[in-house]
């Protein structure tokens, strides 16, 4: 018998089974959806990660199923969210936007550059160019392929919130293939993850870094009192080499050949996050390269520990 869901009923959330494309966008396979209006016929859907869709109630056994919810918590087991569950206050809480900012800084190419990628930082994940594309998968779906050698797809989207599924760096091409979504993306990669709310704090961070660096110019207190922010005029510093950081030489042109400015992470694998990323120099960025600061100073230690001269010399640094 099909499992409709009955107007005025308690069934506040629920799950796609799989992955599949709703128009140019994916819906994500077990994402909790609020429900937010049920009329017998069709069900408006709200995905934690993305925009408000219908579907037809007759559909929904087959392509859905019901979650559990308390006050605070929805549960989402079948899902890759950390235990499992989710703050319902997070789906609620909103992008800051900020369009007056950009409007105001829009002729000062090297700010704006510096404001939009924090931007993209803070509410959007990198890049997959594996990750198949919606006429793929329908192509795929129509003649799926047979040949092991050939790679259709990949569990990380291409570009997605940062709210999405995180997938763990343990997840297989096997677990993929075996996924019900397959070849759909499910997910983004773990440092890529953040809740709505950190999200929102990573951007005032990034921002106040910004205009915290030297020759910035001055942000109108209009919109400093809007954002929160707390400015420190001429104090940001690159936390690799300790230098305060200069905005006149700040170049984020997409594929330019050399960027002088990067946006830097002090543990790697941690990702973007809170206290994790920092405006900093390019060369000193890869200076240290894909290790975390508490790897490279064991690293000196290892070195000085053997090695007279070198001890020597950092106590001498550091006297």
């Amino acid at each position: 018998m099909t499992q409709y869901i009955q107007p005025g009923t308690e069934s506040k959330f629920v799950a796609p089974i799989k992955t599949t494309p709703r128009g140019i966008t994916w819906q994500c396979a077990n994402v909790p959806c609020k429900v937010e209006s049920n009329d017998g016929v069709n069900i408006k859907l709200l995905p934690f990660n993305g925009k408000a869709f219908t579907i037809l109630n007759e559909n929904f056994v087959s392509e859905f199923y019901h979650l559990d919810c308390d006050e605070v918590y929805v549960y989402a087991p079948n899902s890759t969210y950390p235990d499992g569950k989710i703050a319902i206050s997070e789906f609620y809480i909103k992008s800051i936007s900020i369009k007056k900012l950009k409007k105001h800084f829009e002729s000062k190419k090297n700010i704006l550059d510096a404001i939009e990628k924090a931007e993209q930082d803070a509410y959007h994940s990198k890049g997959n160019q594996f990750c198949a594309t919606i006429d793929k998968y329908n192509k795929y779906k129509a003649d799926p392929k047979t040949s092991k050698l050939e790679r259709v797809g990949d569990p990380i989207f291409n570009r997605s919130v940062r709210h999405s599924p995180p997938i763990s760096k343990t997840f297989t091409r096997e677990n993929f293939e075996n996924s019900p979504s397959y070849p759909a993306p499910i997910g983004v990669r773990e440092e890529d993850f953040a809740w709505p709310s950190e999200q929102n704090e990573i951007l005032i961070e990034l921002l106040n870094q910004i205009f915290s660096c030297e020759n910035a110019p001055v942000c109108p207190e209009e919109i400093i009192s809007e954002l929160g922010l707390d400015i420190k005029p001429g104090s940001h510093m690159c936390l690799w080499c300790g230098n305060v950081m200069d905005v006149s030489i700040m170049n984020q042109d997409y594929c330019s050949k050399e960027h002088s400015v990067n946006f830097c992470h002090r543990i790697p694998e941690l990702g973007t996050k809170k206290g994790n990323v920092y405006i900093g120099h390019c060369s000193c960025n890869r200076e240290q390269g894909g290790y975390s600061e508490a790897e490279r100073i064991d690293q000196i230690i290892r070195l000085a520990k053997y090695n007279p001269a070198y001890r020597e010399k950092i106590l001498k640094e550091l006297a």
